[in-house]
């Protein structure tokens, strides 16, 4: 059996992400889907609109065959982390022969040129980002500032010169770029593809992106109003969490970072992933002013700590993700295990992961073999806190809080489903 694998946040899962499963499978002629997918926090350094469990069930409900989680630790980081852990996790899996994933480009030639200059880095491009990051401009920004130049200047050619220029420009082309990268550096065997996104007028299907259905969601009790962006029985899974609990409190979220950040040791916060050039100060500071979340990101932001690089550091901060972990995803050739979050019953995939080279957790005897390794335990010890935050941003009886944190989190059963 031959898998394809996608990297994703699915918050929630909706048409979009329907369609790239259904292409995933017909473009790489595998036999099965894996989603790998984040846990309660995303990407953005913010929750999850529902819990993991319920959007690796709407994936498993509409194409995936298997959906394990990517660590907390890893899964709210900077574009490369994220995309080198994504990468890892499926290269454990000797059977997983594709990865696919969507872009704003759709031109996998380009992304591929373009990685390649990203993973190798000639002098003449590393001396261009010296000098913007030394200009004040974030790393992100410094980057697309010196691939401007070494093409315009001829030092680097490209098939596309006017779509590598502007590649970087949107979210998922990123990420594009950010996991064949990371499938160069680590030689693997994987072959990448790319769809291109959906969007809003599309006559495949309805399509709104995630960020603009969490938003009719917050807005409006009513979810039917975004049933339509959803396939059915991904809205029925999500119907059927709301009504038994909220999404995430954001505003109790932003008062437990301001409550976190404000009382914090100093010492405490530099040892915190992606704290650097003082910004715990500034964000200790500014926490001891604000009562006001949103004004308090916006006024930590700068050139060079964008919006969403600040929300990932309060994050880190809130869970004590440190700095000398993260960095341990570049040391590992294999993560020390994975967590199944979900699997479809009748695919026969379970047959077809077991040469993995992670300890694949699916029962009670599988993390207690983990757990042997010192750095599973930090990386479970972290899905614990994380779980506990999500869960007291949710309104939920005191039963279901209890579901909720009396078992550690990696002991918890996956969703088998039996379609």
């Amino acid at each position: 059996m031959n898998i394809c694998a996608v990297i994703c946040e699915f918050n929630p899962f909706h048409n979009g992400h329907a369609y790239l499963l259904e292409r995933a499978k017909q473009l790489s002629n595998c036999d099965a889907v894996m989603c790998i997918m984040s846990g309660d926090f995303t990407q953005r350094g913010e929750p999850a609109i529902v819990d993991k469990f319920t959007r690796a069930k709407m994936a498993i409900l509409n194409g995936a065959d298997i959906v394990v989680q990517m660590p907390t630790y890893f899964a709210s980081t900077n574009a490369e982390i994220y995309a080198t852990t994504g990468v890892k996790i499926a290269s454990s899996f000797p059977n997983v022969t594709h990865i696919c994933f969507g872009s704003e480009s759709g031109d996998i030639t380009t992304i591929k040129e373009l990685a390649t200059l990203l993973a190798t880095e000639p002098e003449c491009f590393k001396r261009q980002i010296r000098k913007n990051l030394n200009d004040g401009y974030s790393l992100g920004i410094s980057k697309l500032r010196a691939i401007s130049d070494v093409i315009d200047n001829g030092k680097v050619i490209f098939s596309n010169p006017i779509e590598a220029k502007k590649l970087l420009d949107q979210p998922n082309n990123i990420l594009a770029v950010e996991y064949v990268k990371a499938l160069i550096s680590l030689k693997s065997h994987i072959v990448p593809l790319t769809i291109r996104l959906l969007t809003r007028g599309s006559k495949e299907r309805e399509i709104s992106n995630a960020t603009s259905i969490r938003k009719s969601i917050y807005q409006s009790k009513y979810i039917y109003k975004i049933h339509k962006f959803l396939p059915p029985l991904a809205y029925d899974a999500l119907a059927e969490t709301l009504s038994k609990c909220s999404v995430p409190d954001l505003k109790k979220f932003g008062m437990l970072a301001l409550y976190k950040l404000s009382t914090t040791n100093i010492n405490a916060l530099q040892q915190c992933f992606d704290v650097c050039e003082g910004i715990e100060n500034r964000l200790v500071q500014l926490a001891r002013e604000n009562v006001d979340f949103d004004n308090f990101v916006e006024s930590a932001s700068s050139k060079r700590f964008s919006i969403n690089r600040i929300k990932r550091i309060i994050l880190n901060c809130m869970l004590d993700i440190r700095d000398e972990f993260v960095k341990q995803i570049y040391a590992l050739d294999y993560l020390p295990y994975i967590k199944v979050l979900a699997i479809r019953d009748k695919s026969n995939i379970l047959a077809n992961i077991k040469n993995c080279h992670s300890v694949v957790i699916m029962r009670k005897q599988d993390v207690i073999v983990a757990k042997k390794d010192e750095f599973a335990r930090v990386l479970m010890y972290t899905e614990d806190r994380a779980n506990a935050l999500y869960s007291l941003l949710l309104d939920i009886t005191k039963e279901q809080r209890q579901d909720f944190n009396d078992v550690s989190d990696v002991y918890k059963k996956p969703i088998i489903d039996k379609h």
